[in-house]
């Protein structure tokens, strides 16, 4: 199967996770995408304290887990996830395969981005939609190259990045996303947040990439939605032309070395 990947660069409703849900399965019962990838925090909306919302959280997610068995589609969704009195700023992919949660590993520190209210994660992770994988960070992560390398080492054929990215990130976003394309020769999509947050503007630009880094589908600035097919035999092709990931040097420690 080669699904087709739907980029979801909507406006989320402001502490309404309902209102959100809802957005969500009307896109599941009457979009053409197989897999729908909406952006960081979007069940929320980012910037939204999420204290209190454990509940309703749990529930919206919970009905969207249900509609993707039952449409056989999958949703990737930017959300919190509570655990031990904690909160992550988490992905969460609902699958007919399996629902599977990554929680953002690098939390932005600093400035108008700052995420003091959330737990680091603590590692990678892939959801898969009919066998096929999609590795998964957030935002800052993307700046981490070992996420998404060790991502698609582990088998994935798409990795996704949902962002929450003002305008005067859009530069570094620009340079980055085709080299992590290009590194581990994977499709990737990154969905970002539009609009107006606070005293941000969001920049949206949401875009996929092939595996050698060429941009294949992209949406504006503005609210938008656009379609890419994960093609299995292209990628194929793609892994046999550039060996990245087949030549790997596993074998070496490349971080505990003694320099």
């Amino acid at each position: 199967m080669d699904p087709v990947v739907g980029l979801c660069q909507f406006i989320p409703v402001m502490g309404d996770p309902d209102a959100n849900a809802r957005r969500i399965l009307e896109e599941l019962s009457s979009g053409p995408a197989d897999v729908c990838i909406f952006p960081e925090s979007f069940l929320t909306g980012y910037g939204v304290d999420p204290t209190g919302m454990e509940t309703e959280v749990g529930r919206c997610l919970g009905m969207i887990s249900d509609a993707c068995r039952e449409s056989d589609r999958a949703v990737a969704v930017g959300t919190p996830r509570y655990g031990d009195g904690e909160v992550f700023n988490s992905l969460a992919f609902l699958s007919p395969d399996g629902d599977v949660h990554y929680d953002k590993a690098h939390l932005a520190r600093f400035g108008i981005y700052s995420e003091d209210g959330f737990s680091e994660g603590s590692g990678p992770a892939i959801g898969r939609y009919h066998g096929i994988g999609f590795g998964m960070c957030i935002c800052y992560d993307v700046f981490f190259p070992e996420i998404l390398h060790g991502c698609s080492l582990g088998g994935s054929s798409v990795n996704i990045c949902v962002a929450a990215s003002a305008v005067q990130s859009k530069r570094f976003l620009d340079t980055v996303l085709p080299a992590r394309a290009l590194e581990n020769v994977t499709y990737t999509a990154y969905v970002n947040n539009t609009g107006t947050v606070g005293d941000l503007r969001m920049h949206g630009c949401s875009r996929a990439l092939d595996p050698f880094g060429a941009t294949i589908a992209e949406c504006g600035a503005d609210e938008g939605f656009a379609t890419f097919t994960v093609d299995g035999e292209m990628l194929r092709e793609c892994r046999e032309t550039r060996r990245h990931l087949e030549d790997f040097r596993s074998d070496v420690d490349w971080v505990n070395k003694n320099y």
